[in-house]
């Protein structure tokens, strides 16, 4: 590896230790120069990296390496960045539920799984970020305790809301579940993208 930069500014390749890029990743996270961040962005040889496969970066020699460049943010800009950002990842999996609904009405179960499993899932990484960011940037702090109170409250709801879900889904009771799923699932993900911003505010 000839050239190690991490937010623009070039560092000695030869303080980083490892034999391939996972090594060399794992090293860093513990060097100084990134201190607790989180590495947001991967570019190697010029272009940017994703692993296709979980530990693909095993297969990437040291010695294959001409430039490596890492974008990192602090867990704090990261927490503010989900902040913003989360009403247009809200939209998306809002306007998912349509045709969810739809095809339990339909009684086609299957699609309607299908689908509802890969909702459930994005909601997943939703409420894991959002969790995330309530500790990173102190919403239950009591400096916000309106937020913190209004945050509380919403997940309180959330957790109502799919544990009712699940049990439908158990009882196969498809009309009932897609209700749910059209009135209260829609409002309560609604009411988060009026949250969001109120809780950006809060994290400042």
């Amino acid at each position: 590896m000839e050239s190690l930069i991490v937010d623009g500014q070039e560092m000695a390749a030869t303080d980083v230790g490892g034999a391939n890029l996972e090594e060399i990743l794992v090293n860093l996270m513990d060097h100084p120069v990134i201190n607790g961040r989180v590495i947001t962005g991967v570019y190697l040889n010029g272009a940017p990296y994703v692993e296709d496969a979980p530990h693909a970066a095993l297969e990437v020699e040291r010695q294959s390496i001409s430039t490596l460049s890492l974008n990192t943010l602090t867990v704090e800009d990261l927490g503010l960045g989900f902040l913003e950002a989360g009403p247009s990842y809200l939209n998306a999996i809002v306007e998912a539920l349509p045709k969810i609904v739809e095809n339990f009405r339909l009684g086609d179960e299957q699609e309607a799984n299908e689908h509802f499993l890969n909702f459930l899932e994005a909601l997943h990484l939703l409420m894991t970020m959002l969790e995330q960011t309530r500790h990173v940037l102190g919403l239950w702090q009591g400096q916000n305790a309106d937020g913190a109170s209004a945050l509380n409250q919403y997940l309180e709801s959330m957790v109502e809301i799919l544990n009712t879900l699940i049990n439908l889904q158990e009882q196969k009771d498809w009309i009932f579940l897609a209700d749910v799923l059209e009135y209260e699932m829609t409002d309560s993900l609604n009411e988060l993208k009026e949250l969001l911003p109120r809780l950006r505010e809060k994290g400042h």
